[in-house]
């Protein structure tokens, strides 16, 4: 599946390298380090619109939440099919209202993807001569493939990476040094863009973070966490793995784009849909709940541990305390378990009364063609 998305990449990289070397007759390794370059921004540029719509539906969202959160308040707890058929009908007139498509956020991130595994693969395929095998890879003939690995940058091949042996240095004609006073530079270009566009998008997921959701809050924690293993990782496979100067290229090159990207998008988006004052109360008023019921979560674990503390000094008292302690977790625990049955029932009843509307919505479509039917009967 991925090799069939090497060919258009393949076509627009075979484009640009007859274009800079055959009609403005570039030498060859200036031509393909250009071909490279001219590629990612191509790519890049062409999926730029599918990567605004993801923008735009995002803040869409965070711009009904106010409504659709009043919305819920009034229909939520309604278990009668008149109450589910108003609920979903207030939910559909929001998106009407602000033009949004709750599948506008999902298809672009999957039509985005299969380019960049193509060029990923493509320059992979390239840059690593036991890959091409002398064969055409998409586009691109053999000879095409061969004047690529030929093609140097900063006087370092292509094809080379830190991780080869003694013996790979030679046949490519360079050496170790050479290779890592190309790449090595290129790397950590690579992983501070990569580390700090990472970054950028968390805070901008802060500060319209929607901070009831218990998910939404764990998928930020779980990006804060891995935003340290990013630099390990990438650093690692530049310096251990098959990762050639011209996969380095495309790297720093894709990163500097995201970065352009991410500010010239970000700051047309706030003009074009600013938050009203609304959103901006909710956002606020979410995040000061569960910082609340953080510092709470926190006083009652720290009045937890004064007592036992207290106890240990006065052991006559420690069995008491335990009892109270366990006491007071066993009633957190049945409160929670209620709570959990009561939302579960609730969904159960939510939904039958969903099915019993679209039964009576059925019912009635059937009986107006019947009635049609018969009236040109």
């Amino acid at each position: 599946m991925i090799e069939a998305f090497v060919y258009p990449v393949s076509a627009v990289m075979k484009f640009w390298h007859w274009l800079l070397s055959g009609v403005f007759d570039v030498a060859n390794s200036p031509a393909w380090v250009g071909a490279v370059t001219l590629l990612v921004v191509t790519i890049r540029a062409f999926i730029a619109p599918l990567t605004w719509l993801s923008y735009k539906t995002s803040r869409l969202v965070v711009i009904m939440r106010p409504k659709l959160a009043a919305i819920e308040r009034e229909f939520g707890s309604d278990t009668t099919p008149e109450g589910v058929k108003k609920h979903e009908e207030a939910r559909r007139q929001v998106h009407k209202e602000h033009r949004y498509n709750p599948f506008a956020g999902c298809f672009p991130a999957l039509l985005q993807l299969p380019f960049f595994l193509g060029l990923y693969r493509l320059l992979l395929w390239m840059a690593v001569p036991e890959s091409a095998l002398g064969h055409s890879l998409g586009l691109l003939s053999p000879d095409e493939v061969t004047s690529f690995q030929q093609a140097s940058f900063f006087g370092v091949p292509l094809p080379a990476y830190v991780s080869m042996t003694p013996e790979q240095f030679a046949h490519l004609g360079t050496t170790l040094d050479d290779v890592r006073s190309v790449a090595l530079p290129m790397l950590a270009c690579a992983v501070f863009f990569t580390t700090f566009n990472l970054i950028l998008s968390q805070i901008r997921t802060r500060s319209t973070l929607e901070w009831d959701n218990k998910a939404a809050r764990r998928i930020y924690r779980f990006v804060w966490l891995i935003v340290p293993l990013v630099p390990l990782i990438i650093g690692m496979a530049g310096l251990t793995g098959k990762v050639p100067v011209a996969l380095l290229l495309y790297w720093f090159t894709g990163n500097l784009w995201t970065l352009a990207q991410t500010a010239v998008l970000w700051s047309l988006l706030v003009r074009v849909h600013p938050l009203d004052e609304d959103a901006r109360e909710h956002i606020l008023t979410s995040r000061e709940t569960r910082f609340a019921q953080r510092r709470g979560a926190k006083e009652k674990k720290r009045s937890r541990r004064r007592r036992r503390a207290s106890a240990l000094l006065h052991p006559t008292t420690l069995p008491a305390v335990r009892r109270e302690l366990a006491q007071e977790k066993a009633e957190e625990k049945r409160l929670r378990a209620e709570e959990k049955a009561e939302k579960k029932e609730l969904a159960r009843q939510r939904g039958a009364a969903r099915k019993e509307a679209n039964r009576r919505d059925r019912a009635e479509a059937a009986q107006r063609r019947a009635e049609k039917k018969a009236q040109m009967e």
